[in-house]
């Protein structure tokens, strides 16, 4: 039997997850009405299941996981784990749309007044975000994996993109005079979607983002980029 997660849940933490999953805007776009408010218990034991999926992630193909093992592991009854939790997919969707928030509070941490050019800040973001895969490799797991299960059809995840498309976009209009012709954030849901074609491709020959892989996707990016932006873009005064 798989080790169970410990019954002494930060309450901080608890509350903090809680927060992110039913009073944040961004759950409000992205989730609409799928995790509701329970009680300082509920919130324990659904931070448990969340965690009991996270830690089986980290050894296992998530589509061979079940709730069954989600409740195992966590130490709560299947009969209890369906009040939070319809099934395993919700679990997972879930657990992305937390690691959502999080690397959107990470990027957000990127400024684009600590680099001279739009390069520079580009290149940035893509290394910060190779760094949180790094750090928490399930997080890269639940995007890249082969193995993952559909989450709301596509539309998770491409609003997920157009999130962070938007933080690099309005980061950018920020700092510098952007071109006036085209759309600029459809270029750069384009470079968004090389970088990520990139990333998959590392991911799945190798279970992570390579340092190559990484050094091509920053390579990419900027080329394709150049194709319609000034090397050096003014600077908003």
């Amino acid at each position: 039997m798989s080790e169970q997660v410990s019954d002494n849940v930060d309450d901080k933490v608890d509350d903090k997850m809680e927060d992110k999953l039913v009073d944040s805007e961004l759950a409000k776009k992205l989730v609409p009405n799928k995790f509701k408010f329970t009680s300082q218990q509920g919130r324990a034991r659904r931070q448990k299941l969340l965690m009991g999926a996270k830690k089986l992630s980290e050894t296992k193909a998530i589509n061979d996981i079940t709730l069954a093992d989600v409740c195992e592991e966590a130490g709560i009854p299947r009969a209890s784990a369906y009040h939070f939790f319809p099934n395993i997919e919700a679990i997972f969707l879930a657990l992305r749309f937390l690691n959502a928030i999080e690397i959107l509070e990470i990027l957000a941490t990127v400024e684009t007044e600590d680099y001279d050019r739009w390069q520079g800040y580009l290149t940035a973001i893509i290394e910060r975000s190779v760094g949180i895969f790094y750090d928490d490799s399930t997080k890269a797991k639940l995007i890249y994996d082969t193995n993952t299960p559909d989450f709301e059809g596509d539309s998770f995840g491409e609003d997920i993109d157009l999130q962070i498309v938007e933080l690099v976009y309005e980061r950018l209009t920020q700092r510098y005079e952007l071109p006036n012709f085209g759309d600029v954030k459809d270029m750069l849901m384009v470079t968004f979607s090389i970088i990520n074609g990139i990333f998959t491709l590392s991911y799945r020959r190798h279970e992570e983002i390579t340092d190559k892989y990484l050094q091509e996707a920053t390579i990419a990016a900027i080329a394709y980029l150049r194709c319609y932006l000034p090397e050096n873009l003014p600077r908003k005064k």
